[in-house]
């Protein structure tokens, strides 16, 4: 948490020292977001995977306040988890389980013109989650493990985004193609020395279109 805090406190910091306006105007956006997420948990002791599919999306606002840099908020109903497979070749032993957030990711963006309509965007900064439910997918294994009717133990979910993509700008809106990476700091589970996993972190890989169908200029 005290990451997170020191993250947002640089991003509003880097913010105040670039909101300088030298003849530009401000912008504000306002849209929705979807797409898909790619998602393991990292386990320590590891516990081999596959990428597990999900979807995901919410509501987007952003705030260009300098030529090529701006502040880029989401709030987001996202499914992560993680899926096993020991028995690569028979596809027996598999086993998967969902994990439902809510996600506010606070990001500084940044984006250089390749022409009149067209940017290309690289957003970065702390995303902060909290876990709404989980979900069982798949149980067909010869010997389960205890993890597996573990509930989870730890709500909220803290880390670090980025995420680089393409924005067409048109008459009806503007569309930002992008693909994200998102590194969870905190674990899903306990993590002391008795406890099962010394390490229990999402990471998601997710591709998102967002749809700013408002654009203001002051």
């Amino acid at each position: 948490m005290k990451r997170v805090i020191s993250g947002l406190l640089f991003l509003f910091t880097t913010w105040t020292v670039f909101s300088q306006n030298n003849g530009f105007r401000p912008e504000w956006s306002y849209g929705a977001n979807a797409g898909i997420a790619l998602s393991q948990v990292h386990f320590n002791p590891r516990v081999l995977q596959q990428m597990l599919c999900k979807g995901t999306g919410g509501l987007t606002v952003r705030y260009i306040s300098e030529k090529n840099f701006g502040i880029q908020v989401e709030v987001n109903y996202a499914v992560r988890g993680w899926k096993e497979q020991t028995d690569t070749v028979r596809f027996f032993n598999h086993y998967a389980r969902s994990l439902t957030y809510i996600e506010l990711p606070l990001m500084t963006q940044f984006y250089a013109d390749l022409g009149k309509k067209t940017r290309f965007i690289f957003n970065a900064g702390p995303q902060i989650g909290y876990n709404i439910g989980a979900k069982e997918l798949e149980r067909d294994i010869n010997v389960p493990y205890d993890y597996y009717d573990l509930p989870i133990q730890k709500k909220i979910d803290y880390g670090l985004c980025g995420g680089m993509g393409v924005e067409v700008r048109t008459k009806p809106g503007a569309f930002l193609l992008e693909g994200r990476y998102y590194f969870g700091l905190s674990d899903i589970f306990n993590n002391r020395r008795s406890d099962i996993f010394q390490a229990s972190s999402n990471q998601v890989i997710s591709i998102k279109l967002t749809y700013f169908f408002r654009i203001f200029e002051r």
